[in-house]
């Protein structure tokens, strides 16, 4: 009984110097823990070490040229920029790391902007301030938080009809304002051209933007809005053939009047019977050869045209017989996101709203200045100025208001276009 009760004492004092040690061990395992989850919390909340900027769905010519302005304006500032692109065919919202986030995301209108904004963390606030001297038009577009801003656009773009000036200087034509007048002019070009009207329907982006800035001109804005609630509502699960019976086949499908007229204009072979397989380059040689005397297309690839091509032509916005208090033009609206709280990013971001790099932008972008008061290089960047400010902040185009693969739109494009030819 004695040997036991000291083999017992024995055990305690083990049991008692186990617990101590494993006590001990605990203790630091979590101590250990929480410094690992502090050290995550601070990595997930602060911005890189290098100030980023980021691109998403900007072409490469704005691209270069807007990264040229911040370069210009970090070293007058004395901050140190580096540029990142992200893959415009992927999703926005799979490329935006957790930790780490860039400093600044250049994005356009439409779901690009609202992924963005989503992402982005909710102290990365801006002073009203920086708006002052904006067009009504383009202040509209500010998207706001409490009274601060939490994206800002910076510069914009629309879709236009180009007229060969030369071919209407010596037609019977002598206005262009309805969509009638363009009808009558190429009806009399069709006695010159196999077909005076081209686009580049064979890409997808270009257009769906198209088709929804038709809708726009013809039954209104809202029509836009109905064919940009189609493609939201059906984004999950997306088929074509469903979303393009949805757009186009009922009376009052919100593409279906557009459709009609360009169906019309096909079968009058006043469109190329190639357009829907066309690209910008294939539109350019058109122009370049005089094959075409009406051309669609947006800004950007106004720019991307040669000069001595494009300079025979006129640029005038998509008629229609809708006031223009009530006309919303359709163009990419480049926007500025901070997407962290940064003295840096705000200061880049204030910069890009002054006089001085709103000129800059506007001469290296080729496109129109979000201030009502600064100089302008040509013609085309003054008129989408004085367009959109005479409206609204532009509409970002059926392409760009829900993500859908390359594929998808093309799947799409396809089912409208095959609407029209046949």
């Amino acid at each position: 009984m004695g040997n036991m009760k000291k083999q017992n004492k024995k055990t305690d004092k083990k049991s008692v110097s186990f617990f101590k040690t494993n006590k001990k061990i605990l203790a630091g395992t979590l101590a250990a823990l929480l410094l690992a989850l502090a050290a995550a919390a601070i990595i997930v909340f602060s911005p890189s070490k290098n100030f980023t900027v980021a691109f998403y769905k900007i072409d490469d010519s704005q691209r270069k040229g807007i990264s040229e302005v911040i370069t210009n304006i970090a070293k007058e500032k004395n901050i140190t920029v580096k540029f990142l692109q992200y893959e415009s065919e992927k999703s926005l919202e799979d490329q935006i790391p957790i930790a780490k986030k860039p400093a600044v995301i250049i994005t356009q209108a439409g779901f690009a902007l609202e992924t963005a904004l989503d992402k982005a963390s909710p102290k990365a606030l801006l002073s009203s301030e920086i708006s002052q001297g904006m067009t009504s038009s383009m202040r509209s577009g500010i998207k706001e938080k409490d009274g601060l801003i939490t994206a800002i656009p910076f510069l914009s773009s629309h879709f236009e009809v180009d007229i060969d000036l030369n071919e209407f200087r010596n037609s019977n034509t002598k206005q262009v304002n309805t969509w009638n007048d363009v009808e009558k002019f190429m009806r009399e070009q069709k006695r010159k051209k196999d077909s005076p009207m081209i686009f580049a329907g064979g890409n997808p982006d270009s257009f769906l933007n198209l088709m929804g800035a038709f809708a726009e001109s013809i039954d209104g804005a809202q029509s836009y809005y109905d064919a940009s609630q189609i493609l939201k509502d059906n984004q999950k699960n997306f088929n074509a053939v469903r979303v393009a019976q949805k757009l186009c086949d009922e009376p009052d499908s919100p593409l279906a009047t557009s459709v009609k007229l360009l169906k019309s204009w096909y079968k009058l072979g006043l469109i190329h019977q190639g357009a829907f397989s066309l690209q910008n380059t294939d539109v350019e040689a058109f122009a370049s050869n005089r094959l075409a005397s009406v051309l669609f297309m947006s800004l950007e690839e106004h720019r991307a045209t040669a000069t001595k091509t494009i300079s025979r032509y006129s640029s005038i916005y998509f008629p229609s017989e809708h006031g223009a208090n009530s006309r919303i033009f359709t163009g990419k609206t480049y926007y500025a996101v901070p997407m962290v709280k940064s003295k840096k990013a705000a200061e880049i971001i204030a910069a890009l709203l002054s006089v001085q790099s709103q000129e800059s932008l506007s001469r290296v972008t080729g496109l129109a200045p979000v201030l009502a008061q600064c100089r302008i290089p040509d013609k085309q960047a003054e008129d989408a100025r004085f367009w959109v400010a005479a409206t609204t902040c532009p509409l970002a185009g059926l392409s760009s208001e829900v993500y859908l693969t390359k594929k998808q739109k093309e799947a799409l494009s396809a089912e409208i276009a095959s609407r029209i030819k046949n």
